[in-house]
C-alpha cells in the first residue's frame, strides 16, 4: 500500500512539475546536411583537430613556449578563477533544495507604564518588572513542487559548464596566437638574411659600379643609382629587426613574462613535416564535439532555457514549511527548563502570487526573448566556425598552389640577376637592367616567404577552427 501511495505521490510531482519546466531539446537546423565543407576535396570522420597540440606542433622551441603560455598566461588566470567562482554559484544553487536554519538568543526586559501624558512622551516612567531571555531555532523549507529550484540548480550547472569550455576555448586560442606569432617571428629572422645577404651583394656592386665609373666605363648616374639600392635595402634591415623585438614582446606578453629575447629555432626546421591531408577535416556536425566555443555557447542556451523555466514556476504557487522551537521565560534559572520554558511551532503555507505589479509576466516574457536570443546565437556560430574553417581551406590550398609558381619565380630571377650581371660586365645591358633584375629577385624571395607563412598560419588556423588545440595528453 506505502509502494503505491509513494508511486502515486511521484506521479504527481513530475505531471505538476511538467506543467511549470520543459526539458531541454537541441534546435533543430543547426548543422547543415553537407557531407564536407567548402574547398575540401573528400571527408572522412577521422578529423586532425583531435590530435594533441604537442603532436600537431613538432618544433621543440615552439611546444615550450605553447607549455609555458598554458601556465602563466594571465588570461587563463583569469578563466581559472571564474571557475573557481562559477563552482560556488553552483554549490549555492544547490543548496537551496535544504531548509534554511537560523539560531537566535537575547536578553531583554518587560515592564509597565505608571505614568506620562500623550502630549509629553518625555514624561513617561517605567517600573521594570522583570526580565526577558529567549533562544530558538527557526527553519524554513521550500517544497520544490514545480521544479523552480532544480531549474536555478540546472541553470548553474549550465553556467558552470559554460565556464569551464570557455576555458578551453581560451586556450584554443591562445594555442593559435603562440604558434602564429612564432611563425611570424620566425619569418622576420628569414627576412632580415634575405635583406642581409642583398645588402652585402649590393655593396659589392655598388663597388663595381663605382671603380667602372673611375675607368670611364659608366657614369654618375649608374652609381647613385646603385647607392640608393643599396641604401634602400639597408633602411629595411632594422625595420625588420624593429618586427622581430616587437614579436618577441607578443610572445613574452603571451607566455607571461617581461619583453626578452625568445629562443627558436629557423623557419626551414619549423615548417610543418607533413602536409594536411585532405581526407581528415571532419564533417560540419563534428564542430559541435570539437569546439569548446560552440559547446559553451550551447550551455549559455540551457542556462537562458532553464531561467525561462524558472520564471515559468515562479508564477506558480510556493509551498513552504516553516517552524522554530526554544526557550522563553522570564526567570534565568529556568531559561532551558524543559517543558516549563520551551515554545515550539510548525506551520505549513501557501503563497500564490496575484498582483506583482506585472514583475513575475515581464520577467517570464523577457526570459522568452533572452532564450530566443540565445538561439540566434547559437545557431550563428555555428554558421560563423563553418566559414572559418571554409576560408582556413581555402586559404591553405591556394597558398599551396601559389608556393609552387613563386619557387619557380624566385629560380628564374636569380638566374636573371646572374645572367644580367654577366651581360652588364661585358657591356651588353645597362645597369638599369641589372638593377630591375636585382629588386624582382629580392621581391619575389620576399613574396615566396610570406605565402610560406601564409600556408603554414593556414594550417594553424584550419586546426583552430575544427577544434583543436585545447588538449594535450
Amino acid at each position: 500500500m506505502k509502494k503505491i501511495k509513494y508511486f502515486i505521490l511521484t506521479v504527481a510531482t513530475v505531471i505538476l512539475t511538467s506543467c511549470a519546466t520543459q526539458k531541454y531539446t537541441a534546435p533543430e537546423g543547426v548543422v547543415r546536411n553537407n557531407s564536407s565543407f567548402r574547398n575540401a576535396e573528400f571527408d572522412t570522420t577521422n578529423n586532425f583537430a583531435k590530435i594533441n597540440w604537442n603532436e600537431f606542433y613538432s618544433d621543440p622551441f615552439l611546444i615550450a613556449l605553447i607549455d609555458s603560455a598554458i601556465n602563466n598566461n594571465l588570461d587563463l588566470k583569469i578563466a581559472e578563477s571564474s571557475i573557481r567562482a562559477a563552482q560556488e554559484s553552483y554549490k549555492q544553487a544547490q543548496a537551496a533544495f535544504f531548509p534554511s536554519l537560523g539560531v537566535s538568543a537575547g536578553v531583554g526586559v518587560s515592564g509597565r507604564n505608571i505614568g506620562g501624558t500623550l502630549q509629553s512622551v518625555w514624561s513617561y516612567s517605567m517600573l521594570m518588572e522583570s526580565t526577558v531571555q529567549t533562544t530558538a531555532v527557526a527553519a524554513t523549507w521550500e517544497i520544490d513542487v514545480w521544479g523552480k529550484l532544480a531549474s536555478v540548480e540546472r541553470s548553474q550547472r549550465a553556467a558552470l559548464e559554460q565556464t569551464e569550455l570557455y576555458y578551453k576555448a581560451v586556450i584554443t586560442e591562445l594555442v593559435a596566437a603562440v604558434a602564429s606569432a612564432y611563425y611570424q617571428l620566425l619569418v622576420y629572422d628569414e627576412q632580415l638574411r634575405i635583406y642581409e645577404t642583398s645588402a652585402q651583394t649590393r655593396k659589392q656592386s655598388l663597388e663595381v659600379v663605382e671603380a667602372m665609373k673611375e675607368a670611364a666605363f659608366t657614369n654618375e648616374v649608374a652609381v647613385n643609382q646603385s647607392a640608393a639600392q643599396y641604401l634602400n635595402v639597408m633602411a629595411s634591415i632594422p625595420q625588420t629587426k624593429n618586427s622581430i623585438q616587437n614579436t618577441e614582446n607578443l610572445i613574452a606578453t603571451l607566455i607571461g613574462i617581461e619583453p626578452q629575447e625568445i629562443k627558436r629555432s629557423t623557419f626551414r626546421e619549423s615548417l610543418f613535416v607533413e602536409e594536411i591531408d585532405m581526407l581528415k577535416v571532419g564533417v560540419p556536425a563534428q564542430l559541435l564535439a570539437n569546439r569548446p566555443d560552440i559547446m559553451a555557447v550551447e550551455q549559455g542556451l540551457i542556462r537562458a532555457h532553464e531561467y525561462w523555466n524558472y520564471t515559468r514556476a515562479a508564477m506558480y504557487p510556493s509551498f513552504v514549511i516553516s517552524g522554530n522551537a526554544g526557550f522563553n521565560t522570564t526567570q534565568f534559572n529556568n531559561w532551558f527548563s524543559y517543558p516549563e520554558s520551551f515554545i515550539g511551532n510548525l506551520i505549513g503555507g501557501v503563497t500564490q502570487p496575484i498582483f506583482a505589479q506585472r514583475k513575475l509576466k515581464t520577467q517570464k516574457n523577457i526570459a522568452e526573448e533572452q532564450k530566443l536570443q540565445a538561439i540566434y546565437s547559437y545557431k550563428n556560430s555555428i554558421l560563423l566556425a563553418q566559414k572559418e574553417v571554409a576560408n582556413a581551406l581555402a586559404f591553405y590550398q591556394f597558398s599551396k598552389e601559389s608556393i609552387v609558381y613563386q619557387e619557380q619565380l624566385v629560380e628564374h630571377l636569380n638566374s636573371a640577376v646572374s645572367g644580367s650581371s654577366e651581360l652588364f660586365k661585358n657591356g651588353f645591358v645597362s645597369y638599369l637592367d641589372l638593377l630591375y633584375a636585382e629588386d624582382n629577385a629580392l621581391s619575389s624571395s620576399i613574396g615566396l616567404l610570406q605565402t610560406q607563412f601564409q600556408n603554414a598560419r593556414a594550417k594553424i588556423e584550419l586546426y583552430r577552427a575544427l577544434g583543436g588545440g585545447w588538449n594535450k595528453n
